[in-house]
């Protein structure tokens, strides 16, 4: 069996081409850089040199391929909608059309279950949510375009199907030294509290679903994937920085008053043209301020999904990266 890749050399990627070589997949991966060519390379798979916007390589990469695991995509708190726009949507566009010249018959979109994110809390969410289309936060209204795309080009002989993680986390987790810079710059600041339930989804368990997907759905249909139980997002956090070294204190705002501290920020730099991002921005507020939760059953009555790997598991592994880490740094 044959498949290919988009964002192989970036988190979740390489954790997806592991796990397809694990399970007997010959990989090829879409590359942009020679840094991301390297990074395939040394993984084993086949590097194909592009990005999303090049047809030619692409279309080369993707012959004789099964399947199309589209994961590449830009994730940010801040950016313009062009840019997000050009990324998101017209990147998995051109992916699609692509991998259908090139006779791919399946083809999965890792996607985000921010789809659904809408003002307040969303708990106990499923696929029945509306897609947040005009969300006026980029990365949520390109993520939830995208998948319409996809599910939209669901077709005899060309079958497509979209999984919805949270929280991605585990090993090579780019969110976590995030959030230890922030606390170091005593620029960390829990929003409610922390105190409210929220959904995370380790990457092992992201890459399995989107492969039984591909196995095994029917087509046009979108699956929340998660971890095995929820969490409390403040207790979630806390034991991250854990890990790291680092404690998170007690600062708090309410959730208003942290929208629109947001809110306020990004007008600032937008008029002053500051480069970097803004040390708050409503797509973050929005992300991880408020309670989030959803039902994963469909995934586990469609596609037999369960997860791979406990948080106990998870947890272990990231607690072994830093162990060795300050072995070597000692």
């Amino acid at each position: 069996m044959k498949a290919f890749v988009t964002g192989g050399s970036g988190f979740v990627g390489q954790h997806m081409i592991s796990l397809l070589q694990e399970q007997g997949y010959e990989v090829r991966a879409l590359a942009r850089s020679e840094r991301a060519a390297e990074r395939v390379a040394g993984l084993g798979a086949t590097v194909v040199r592009g990005d999303l916007l090049d047809e030619v390589p692409m279309a080369e990469g993707m012959q004789g391929c099964e399947t199309v695991f589209h994961v590449a995509g830009f994730l940010s708190g801040w950016g313009t909608y062009e840019a997000f726009y050009e990324a998101n949507v017209l990147g998995t566009e051109r992916t699609i059309a692509v991998a259908k010249t090139a006779g791919v018959r399946r083809f999965v979109q890792i996607g985000a279950s921010a789809v659904v994110m809408h003002p307040g809390s969303v708990l106990n969410a499923d696929e029945a949510l509306p897609l947040q289309t005009a969300s006026p936060l980029p990365y949520i209204a390109t993520k939830a375009i995208a998948e319409q795309r996809v599910i939209a080009a669901n077709a005899p002989g060309f079958v497509t199907s979209v999984v919805r993680p949270a929280w991605i986390w585990g090993k090579g987790d780019h969110a976590v030294p995030q959030l230890v810079a922030a606390v170091k710059q005593k620029q960390f600041v829990w929003i409610d509290g922390g105190n409210y339930p929220y959904v995370t989804t380790h990457v092992r368990n992201v890459c399995h679903g989107a492969i039984l997907a591909a196995e095994r759905s029917s087509g046009g249909k979108a699956y929340f994937l998660g971890d095995d139980e929820q969490v409390q997002f403040r207790e979630w956090v806390t034991q991250l920085l854990a890990i790291a070294g680092v404690a998170p204190g007690n600062l708090s705002v309410p959730y208003g008053f942290a929208w629109n501290a947001a809110g306020l920020l990004e007008t600032i730099w937008k008029l002053t043209h500051r480069a970097g991002v803004p040390p708050l921005t409503r797509t973050m507020v929005r992300l991880i301020g408020q309670g989030f939760t959803f039902s994963d059953q469909k995934a586990r009555e469609e596609l037999r999904y369960t997860a791979i790997i406990s948080r106990e598991q998870g947890l272990a592994e990231l607690k072994g990266v830093r162990s060795r880490q300050f072995s070597f740094n000692s």
